[in-house]
């Protein structure tokens, strides 16, 4: 754990923020702030609209004493590695950097997207908690929709977990496929990729993950109907889309019977590691969780 911070008077009006554009729409503020307050933290979460000629600058402005950090979010994910001092391995490896820690000059980055997944995976009964943190999901097949850049994050934190068999479903196949050999890097598992989900085969203790944008903005699936059915009763669907808390998806799900959750579990569990990385204290998780759930 980050060494915990002490404050001062003289440290009032520390700040830490988002980063991205668009980030008028996030549910950071609502449930970080909560966090610093419940803790008695002098600093104001913000949102920090940034397009991709002020990166750079607003990067900089990072290194300022009284600045936390950041996190980090579309478009600037990937674009914000070269700019840090340090980046974590398993950020490395995933390509995508969410939280940004201001350390005695130096900025360091960090990817708690692909740890908050299993924590949110883990809440809902899914794999075994290790005396270290860590989530293991040994026996589980996972099927992850999409192969773009929350899918990689995912993925990446599947196979960290030993998931004993991954499935890649992307319209594209090339791009499943080449996210898959990436991955075989790291482990040794069985990885197939498809282009047409009607080709899946079930298996027992499946867990599915949507990581695509699909049911975000319009009232589709990723995965038919008629798909979804032939999976088992014990198969958990999980979708990372969490505006709207209901997407297509998991209304399918749930009228088969299938346990479902959205991914306002992950944006908290993100967020809680990326808490306790800004301040080196645990995070007031259940505070957080009352003020995101909180409309």
């Amino acid at each position: 754990m980050p060494e915990k911070m002490q404050y001062s008077q003289a440290q009032a009006f520390l700040r830490v923020g988002l980063i991205g554009d668009p980030v008028a729409h996030s549910y950071s503020p609502r449930f970080q702030q909560a966090a610093l307050d419940a803790l008695g933290i002098p600093a104001r979460y913000e949102l920090w609209q940034t397009p991709e000629t002020q990166l750079i600058e607003r990067v900089r402005s990072l290194c300022t004493p009284n600045y936390l950090g950041a996190n980090v979010t579309i478009p600037h994910k990937q674009a914000i590695l070269p700019l840090l001092d340090m980046v974590d391995p398993l950020a490395t490896r995933i390509g995508a950097v969410n939280t940004i820690v201001h350390h005695n000059g130096y900025l360091q980055g960090y990817n708690t997207d692909a740890p908050g997944l299993l924590l949110a995976l883990h809440e809902q009964g899914l794999g075994k908690m290790q005396e270290d943190g860590h989530v293991m999901l040994d026996g589980y097949t996972a099927v992850l929709l999409g192969a773009g850049g929350a899918a990689r994050g995912a993925a990446f934190a599947l196979i960290d977990a030993h998931i004993s068999r991954l499935i890649i479903v992307n319209r594209h196949l090339e791009k499943a496929q080449q996210l898959a050999a990436d991955l075989q890097h790291n482990y040794d598992g069985p990885i197939f990729s498809l282009s047409d989900p009607s080709f899946l085969i079930p298996h027992p203790s499946s867990i599915i993950i949507n990581a695509t944008s699909l049911g975000m903005h319009e009232d589709v699936s990723p995965l038919p109907a008629e798909v979804l059915s032939h999976f088992n009763a014990d198969t958990f669907v999980y979708d990372m889309i969490y505006n709207p808390t209901q997407t297509h998806l998991l209304c399918q799900a749930r009228t088969i019977n299938l346990r479902t959750a959205n991914g306002l579990s992950m944006l908290l569990h993100q967020g809680a590691l990326a808490f306790t990385l800004w301040t080196g204290q645990p995070a007031p998780i259940e505070a957080m969780r009352a003020a995101l759930m909180h409309e």
